[in-house]
């Protein structure tokens, strides 16, 4: 009779144990390495869906301010100047300063000529307060056409100086923006001429309807920078009569002036919601 030869057995010896101890450890250490994976959302290294793997700081909310008994967002939107650089409304061009901004679109030919001159007019008479103590920014209503290579060719038709910054955006952007101060969305067409002036630092805004002179601007804007900085405000230099805030109720007053004005503006003042 021929023997069977009969299948080996496992190894239950000293040997097999450190067999099957080092089987689970490189099986311990896939699951780890597996497990970042499914944390993440699993296959293939790809993050879950609505958790992005690298979300970028969100822009500062901006501020809320006060017109005419009107509550007005000044968003930080992220805008491109006309050279093209990044910037955001709210913490680049307004927070901490004093602003004189306007709306205007580069193929209006009748009041963003009248304002475009004004403005250019206005830094003139700043001197080196521009740039320094008082910014002005223009916001293009016509996002769409106008590019940063457009507002630098509008812009120097008025020779723009730094401290004077033209701003487009993409329209879904500049929509969040321009109701609220314009009362239309973005495009073209037929538009009243708004001003505003502020001082973020005090939380201070007036509006101008109509087309202001240059000298009124000025008057309003230093008067403003001078009095954040807390120095004496000095008459007028345009033979206009000294300009003076005056306040009525707590959170409300007008800004009025001793001797006559001119231009198609009426300022009023009024103060942020801080």
């Amino acid at each position: 009779m021929t023997n069977k030869s009969r299948p080996a057995r496992p190894q239950t010896g000293a040997k097999g144990r450190r067999l099957l101890a080092a089987a689970a450890a490189v099986l311990s250490l896939c699951c780890l390495v597996a497990a970042p994976a499914r944390a993440n959302g699993g296959q293939n290294g790809r993050p879950a869906a609505g958790h992005p793997p690298h979300q970028s700081p969100p822009a500062v909310a901006g501020k809320e301010i006060e017109i005419d008994g009107l509550k007005v967002t000044l968003p930080d939107l992220a805008l491109l100047d006309q050279e093209g650089r990044k910037v955001r409304f709210y913490s680049d061009l307004i927070k901490g300063k004093v602003v004189v901004l306007t709306f205007f679109y580069t193929s209006c030919h009748y009041v963003c000529t009248m304002q475009g001159t004004v403005f250019s007019k206005l830094q003139s008479l700043l001197g080196e307060r521009l740039g320094k103590s008082v910014f002005l920014i223009s916001v293009t209503t016509d996002p769409v056409t106008d590019s940063p290579r457009r507002l630098k060719a509008w812009g120097e038709r008025y020779q723009v100086k730094p401290g004077w910054t033209l701003v487009t955006g993409e329209e879904a952007e500049m929509n969040k923006l321009l109701p609220q101060f314009t009362g239309s969305r973005a495009g073209k067409g037929m538009h009243g001429a708004v001003t505003f002036i502020g001082d973020d630092r005090k939380g201070v805004w007036v509006s101008t309807g109509g087309v202001p002179a240059p000298e009124d601007l000025f008057d309003a804007a230093v008067a403003m920078s001078q009095d954040a900085a807390g120095t004496t405000r000095p008459a007028s230099p345009h033979g206009r009569g000294h300009l003076r805030l005056s306040r009525g109720a707590p959170r409300t007053g007008r800004l009025s002036r001793s001797g006559p004005r001119r231009g198609g503006g009426r300022l009023k003042e009024v103060v942020a919601v801080r």
